[in-house]
């Protein structure tokens, strides 16, 4: 089986956060702006757990 995997870089700045792909693509985000992604994020947790759970083939622990 042959996976393709994406990786991330976020870098945490005074002017808010940047995440850009592996394929050097970036997403800017103000301290406002990520704070309110992270609020999504948080109450979607567990929601997105099961989707990656159900979604590997094999079983994954995701460390917090």
């Amino acid at each position: 089986m042959e996976g393709i995997t994406e990786r991330f870089t976020i870098k945490i700045t005074d002017r808010g956060i940047f995440i850009l792909s592996g394929e050097e693509k970036g997403l800017h985000f103000s301290p406002g702006e990520a704070l309110m992604l992270l609020d999504i994020l948080r109450n979607e947790e567990s929601k997105l757990r099961k989707m990656a759970e159900e979604a590997s083939p094999i079983p994954i622990k995701i460390q917090v």
